[in-house]
């Protein structure tokens, strides 16, 4: 079992999650400017994704959203939405994986089966890291089964690709 903070940052212009291991080493970030032309940034030890998103779109069951490579511009993964709550996680290789949103915590993992992560809203931690104001706890996140980093980086991001 492994478990993992985020935390998110505002700042004039820019909003974003850092995630944090147990020994508060950080694992990777997500970052936007409130832009309508800059991609989401998502950064992890070995991976470097963007993901854009036009905020004209209608979004209705089965509309994605597709994360690429940023050395490649080959998609990793695309999300689904399905319906409020429920959306469907495609990688451009293995198996999809299913998310619930149920009472603010979202569940990842294979239809019908337990949770391989679970991931839901705090507001305190037994640390922050030291980067001043404008950064606060804000989830707390279990992989209950080991994984691969880029399904910790896709789990961890997801709050902040998921559509509203």
């Amino acid at each position: 079992m492994t478990e993992m903070v985020t935390y998110r940052l505002t700042g004039t212009g820019v909003w974003g999650y850092e995630f944090f291991d147990s020994a508060r080493n950080q694992a990777g970030f997500v970052r936007n400017a409130l832009s309508r032309a800059e991609p989401v940034r998502i950064e992890g030890q070995v991976y470097s994704w963007y993901s854009r998103f036009g905020l004209d779109n209608t979004i209705v069951p089965g509309t994605g959203r597709r994360v690429k490579d940023s050395r490649t511009g080959q998609e990793v993964y695309r999300i689904i939405y399905w319906q409020p709550g429920l959306y469907q996680v495609r990688p451009a290789e293995g198996s999809s994986v299913q998310v619930e949103i149920r009472d603010g915590a979202y569940l990842f993992g294979p239809p019908e089966m337990p949770a391989t992560a679970l991931s839901w809203r705090i507001s305190e931690a037994e640390w922050v890291p030291p980067k001043g104001p404008g950064i606060e706890p804000y989830f707390r996140t279990v992989f209950y089964e080991e994984v691969s980093l880029a399904f910790q980086m896709m789990v961890l991001s997801f709050p902040a690709l998921r559509f509203y």
